[in-house]
């Protein structure tokens, strides 16, 4: 494995699964290009022939580990998104903290600088991915988008926005810092992201807010 890069230790795990856990933390990293089957024998310390065996070509296996990630963050994603008990603060809060966990699996000190988004990394060797892929990964981007609509459209109906906030253009933009949030961390750390979502909340409550919120020293940070 190159340096910095974390692959956690588990132990009595069915050889298939330990295949997809190791795969997905190297895909995640290095992307398609950069993984081959004797990469992740290696780690397993097992040969091609069993993963073959499990998964047929690579292809196979990155569709089914690109497919249980996408459901996995996604489903975390929409509970936030979509729950009608939760402030938009406390969305947005829920979100970040949903990045940083998955920032700290493979930047355990934050300073790694490694890719933690599976979708982000496989997106960048978009030419190498077939179809099946890349309709899983554009569906995943739109289902985030349209579960902040319906976050905006709950913040309107709680009256924490006012009637006439476009929910339709709010949502979006709010998701944007989700589906780029590697390329912002990679760039100004998980600390920055934190700065991008409370920014944009701040713009989001200043002009359609029914109460202008004054920030406190820890939602700076």
């Amino acid at each position: 494995m190159k340096r910095n890069e974390k692959v956690d230790d588990q132990v009595s795990v069915p050889m298939r699964e330990e295949i997809k856990r190791v795969a997905t933390q190297l895909l995640t990293v290095r992307g398609y290009r950069g993984v081959s089957y004797a990469d992740i024998a290696d780690v397993l310390k097992i040969t091609t022939t069993n993963i073959h065996y499990h998964f047929g070509p690579k292809s196979g296996l990155v569709a089914e580990v690109l497919d249980e990630y996408v459901g996995l963050t996604g489903s975390r994603y929409r509970k936030i998104w979509t729950s009608d008990k939760a402030s938009l603060r406390a969305k947005v809060k829920a979100t970040t903290n949903q990045n940083r966990e998955a920032f700290m699996r493979v930047n355990p000190t934050g300073t790694e600088g490694n890719s933690w988004s599976l979708t982000t990394r496989l997106a960048s060797d978009w030419e190498t991915l077939n179809e099946t892929m890349r309709e899983r990964i554009l569906g995943y981007r739109r289902d985030v988008q349209f579960c902040a609509i319906i976050g905006m459209q709950q913040a309107i109906a709680n009256g924490e926005l006012k009637a006439d906030a476009p929910a339709e253009d709010l949502g979006p933009l709010m998701a944007s810092i989700f589906l780029h949030a590697v390329h912002i961390t990679g760039n100004s750390g998980m600390r920055g992201l934190a700065r991008h979502y409370q920014a944009q909340l701040d713009l989001i409550e200043r002009a359609w807010g029914k109460r202008v919120r004054r920030r406190s020293a820890a939602s700076r940070d």
